[in-house]
């Protein structure tokens, strides 16, 4: 049976060095020292490791410059390019990010003007519009490394990192029902139905298997912000059958739902509970503290970084290889009682 190729990866852990180092040394980045540089060179020519046809060890080859197109700067999509931009530095690269707004045409158009830059790979989360990969799939033909972030595209075959939402969405029902909350509210935007990874469909689950899916008709979808989510509360608020419990898709509902509960005189967590998802920091700052879902978009952004830059010199993954991150619970007061007891 024929050895496999050493990797970058098998380089690294033979030498004790980040997977990074070994890049940069490879490409002949000026920040490493002469004694890794050479440790590294000797390694992979013993090792027999070749770079793919289309790079040599010359940094002149390269530019060195990786391109991400995201959605938006939200917090989320913030977090994600703060992790994408310190390991591109690591690596050795600089990082160009650009936002399509959720637009299929501004997202052709970015990667049209790209193509002419000489990008040594590319991440992209594909805008909501986006339902035609013929963009994506040019990328691939002409060779560029590409990684797929946030949200599935299942006939692009790259590597594709998401957050496991669906996990998300399970978590925060089954906290909220510990805690003895039974009319629970969803609040947020309906997300990619064809993905098993959406929040939705994670909470929907774990509400039917605890038997609350008869509560299903206090699902509210709607691009909401702070102020609209407050207002759609309010309205919720005076239904006769009102919720003991909302589940805000990201914080910034939540923050519109806890200023429409705290003005309507009931007690957070003893009156209704609040669930946020994405855990902004600024949530600790409430009275009582704001629960929700911590997503680890950071670890995201240099999860892609990472695996694109092992495409860049193991050469390009041309099967689809799907991976989720899963996120955990960040309870706070909003929350946080042992028990709640209904009527007390």
């Amino acid at each position: 049976m024929k050895a496999k190729a050493p990797t970058l990866k098998v380089i690294a852990e033979q030498l004790g060095l980040s997977i990074s180092t070994v890049s940069r040394a490879l490409r002949g980045m000026p920040e490493i020292n002469f004694e890794t540089r050479e440790a590294v060179l000797n390694l992979s020519k013993n090792l027999e490791y070749k770079l793919p046809s289309n790079h040599t060890n010359s940094a002149a080859t390269q530019t060195s410059l990786l391109a991400a197109i995201v959605p938006s700067e939200d917090f989320y999509f913030s977090q994600i390019i703060k992790g994408m931009d310190d390991a591109a530095i690591d690596a050795g690269f600089s990082l160009m990010v650009c936002r399509s707004k959720e637009s299929y045409g501004r997202e052709v158009s970015i990667l049209q003007r790209l193509s002419k830059a000489n990008i040594d790979g590319y991440i992209i989360a594909k805008a909501f519009e986006t339902s035609s990969f013929e963009h994506f799939q040019q990328l691939i033909k002409s060779n560029k490394p590409l990684v797929m972030i946030d949200r599935e595209c299942k006939d692009v075959p790259v590597p594709q990192l998401l957050i496991d939402n669906f996990e998300g969405g399970q978590i925060a029902a089954k906290h909220l029902i510990e805690k003895g909350y039974r009319k629970i509210c969803f609040l947020g935007a309906k997300t990619y139905s064809y993905s098993k990874y959406t929040l939705e469909n994670g909470f929907l689950e774990t509400l039917k298997e605890a038997r609350l899916d008869s509560y299903e008709k206090k699902l509210f979808f709607g691009d909401f912000d702070i102020e609209t989510a407050y207002e759609k509360t309010k309205e919720i608020l005076r239904m006769n059958d009102r919720p003991d419990a909302f589940f805000a898709a990201n914080d910034q509902i939540a923050i519109g739902i806890y200023k429409a509960i705290e003005e309507a005189g009931y007690n957070i967590p003893k009156d209704i509970g609040i669930l946020g998802y994405y855990d902004e920091p600024v949530l600790g700052s409430f009275t009582p503290t704001i629960s929700s879902i911590h997503v680890p978009a950071y670890e995201l952004g240099k999860k892609a970084i990472n695996t694109l830059v092992a495409q860049i010199h193991n050469g390009i993954n041309t099967k689809i290889s799907l991976e989720a991150v899963n996120v955990q619970l960040s309870q706070r007061e909003s929350t946080n009682q042992t028990k709640r007891f209904f009527g007390i």
